[in-house]
């Protein structure tokens, strides 16, 4: 989202980037980000965001998450923990299958009871293992449609 969010994803309709912007304007202001304490997903999002803030919307988000991580009001954190075999004990069997890159959000989901949501734009693994993810009551959130 971070990268749809930044104009980076030239695969994707304006309608879908200013989605991606509004959501996380919106998830700035009045939400609460559930992040890993392993730092997994903000290592991830630090591949593609800079520390600047600038000059996308999704690096203001970054850094955003990066200054208020000790925050509650705007992050939580939770505890995931890695299996040795590219995946985390978290995830059920179920979902082992599911793309290793992608594990580390849904391991967070577990271990947030299942309170919190993953919001996609454009990766079609969320959707390609929908009926999985609702199997083990992972929510996913689609902002960009099919």
């Amino acid at each position: 989202m971070l990268i749809v969010a930044n104009g980076k994803a030239d695969h994707v309709f304006s309608d879908c980037t200013n989605s991606a912007v509004e959501f996380l304007e919106h998830a700035e202001s009045d939400g609460v980000v559930v992040l890993d304490n392993s730092w997994h997903i903000f290592e991830e999002y630090e591949n593609y965001c800079s520390f600047k803030g600038q000059p996308g919307v999704g690096d203001h988000f970054f850094l955003h998450l990066h200054r208020r991580q000790a925050d509650p009001r705007h992050v939580q954190k939770v505890d995931i923990t890695p299996d040795g075999y590219g995946s985390y004990e978290e995830i059920p069997d179920g979902l082992r299958a599911f793309d290793p890159s992608d594990q580390k959000f849904v391991a967070t989901v577990i271990a947030d009871e299942r309170k919190s949501v993953i919001v996609n734009c454009t990766d079609s693994d969320w959707r390609e293992a929908a009926r999985a993810l609702e199997q083990n009551q992972i929510v996913v959130m689609e902002i960009c449609g099919d």
